[in-house]
């Protein structure tokens, strides 16, 4: 199993579980955050379709785009749950589409990314798989201090109930 096939098939579970993740929202608490700070609830989960989509697929192509501005242009963001749940899996397939299409070769081409740094396709897709790991722990909890029983990952969540 190559490097490729080994990230699709991880990030791909994680998109999932962060879509799973939107959808459970509770109806009227899309905007809910634990503190002033904090990206409201249906908010946290939508920032990382919208950077898979106009940030990581952007660079993987080599294409121009506006980073972090693509986060805050509201023309991206989800405005319901479904909507973000959409956002993730459909944001998810055109990433898959495109470096299924390159194949492995892909991985090592040196591209632009933020702040005018040159990395490998390799690191700039790992980097957002551990990203949208950090955020889906965030949702997680998000979940959890509202009494909600998140999907499972390891299979130990029901120890806590």
């Amino acid at each position: 199993m190559g490097e490729l096939s080994v990230y699709i098939e991880k990030h791909g579970a994680l998109v999932e579980q962060l879509a799973q993740a939107a959808e459970q929202i509770p109806e009227g608490m899309e905007n809910w955050r634990p503190s002033e700070k904090a990206l409201g609830w249906l908010r946290l989960v939508d920032h990382m379709s919208i950077a898979r989509r106009h940030l990581i697929l952007k660079a993987a192509k080599e294409e121009p785009f506006d980073f972090p501005a693509c986060l805050r242009d509201r023309a991206n963001h989800a405005t319901t749950r479904a909507e973000a749940a959409l956002a993730q899996r459909e944001s998810w397939v055109a990433l898959k589409n495109f470096i299924e299409e390159q194949g492995e070769e892909l991985l090592s081409r040196e591209v632009g990314f933020t702040r005018g740094r040159k990395m490998t396709v390799s690191q700039i897709l790992w980097f957002g798989f551990e990203e949208n790991l950090h955020h889906r722990g965030q949702l997680w909890t998000y979940a959890r201090t509202n009494g909600l029983v998140p999907p499972k990952v390891w299979g130990t969540e029901g120890m806590l109930e």
